[in-house]
């Protein structure tokens, strides 16, 4: 079952009180538990969520209450995540800490990120398995993101463009208030495009130390938070095969007693791929490996593995934002600390 952090649920109440709506009546009628709300740990049912988003937006009469909820936004709305992506050294880790670990927040999120061009694109959706979400939700989840930006960086950022899938709404000055850029609907895309000078520059509160202990929380939290689902036990199948080399998916579905089209068709519908899968475990192992002063980056990523230490090392770069032995003397420090 897909879910979503109450964190998000808790913006969408904060929203509902400043309209005058009362949330605990409005989420006992769509049959939640609104006593959870202040569990910012505690998981909505992806269903649940979508249900209130449509109520919220019903009892509001407001298309444009996404924005609004993106305005409540905080760290800690993010879990773990938010947390390092507010101590992150540019604005660019934030987005790569955000994209990567999105999941941790919502099992429906699909966040990319990626150089383009002159700038930097941010890219968001929802695949829910399920029914659709309302538009407002991709509202928030780019706005928030964008809100929070500013926040982390203390200063207004102007984006090169916004692009939604939605269709223009018959007043959009509200997004224009938000974003203060072009906004072209009816996309292809869900996305922002920021110049890579604004991503580039320093955070004021930038502590990367902190922010790579609080990675591998949020590594950790996502090996736990999936280790119920069939997902897990393709990573399980995993852990023995990487000294020998990548590992295959036909060898992983053979491990599994079944066929590799069965193996792919399950680890989607768990919103999941098995690249991903790999690529978690991969990582998790690495934050363990990399503590232990017995063993070299070299015989890590045979470990791992990967065909060679610069290919572990690209690998681990795209997970931290630096290079392995980087990584492993930060951490030294912090525990002779």
């Amino acid at each position: 079952m897909q879910t979503g952090l109450s964190a998000w649920i808790l913006a969408i109440v904060k929203a509902l009180e400043d309209v005058g709506v009362d949330p605990p009546a409005l989420m006992q009628g769509i049959g939640m538990d609104a006593s959870r709300v202040g569990d910012l740990s505690y998981r909505y049912s992806q269903d649940q969520v979508t249900s209130l988003w449509i109520a919220a937006v019903d009892a509001t009469g407001d298309p444009n209450f996404g924005l609004k909820v993106a305005r409540h936004i905080r760290p800690s709305t993010f879990h773990v995540v938010g947390y390092a992506m507010s101590c992150s050294a540019t604005l660019r880790r934030a987005a790569e800490r955000f994209s990567h670990s999105a999941r941790l927040i919502s099992d429906s999120a699909a966040v990319s990120f990626g150089r383009e061009g002159g700038g930097y694109r941010l890219t968001v959706d929802l695949n829910t398995g399920g029914r659709q979400p309302i538009y407002q939700t991709i509202d928030t989840m780019l706005a928030g993101f964008f809100l929070l930006c500013e926040w982390i960086l203390s200063a207004p950022i102007t984006p090169i463009e916004v692009t939604f899938r939605h269709r223009r709404p018959a007043d959009d000055q509200a997004y224009r208030d938000v974003f203060r850029c072009p906004i072209r609907y009816n996309q292809p895309i869900n996305s922002i495009l920021f110049p890579a000078e604004i991503l580039e520059c320093p955070v004021p509160s930038a502590n990367e130390e902190l922010a790579t202990m609080l990675d591998e929380m949020a590594a950790k939290y996502l090996a736990f938070r999936f280790s119920s689902r069939f997902s897990r036990k393709v990573r399980d199948a995993l852990i023995g095969q990487l000294p020998n080399g990548e590992p295959s998916k036909q060898e992983t579905a053979q491990l599994l007693a079944m066929t590799e089209r069965t193996l792919l068709r399950r680890l989607r519908e768990e919103n999941t791929t098995f690249q991903e899968v790999l690529d978690r475990l991969r990582e998790e192992l690495a934050y363990d490996y990399l503590r232990r002063p017995d063993l070299t980056v070299e015989s890590i990523a045979f470990l791992l593995g990967f065909s060679s230490s610069s290919t572990f090392s690209r690998a681990f770069m795209r997970w931290n934002g630096q290079r392995p032995s980087v990584w492993r003397e930060g951490r030294s420090v912090l525990d002779r600390s």
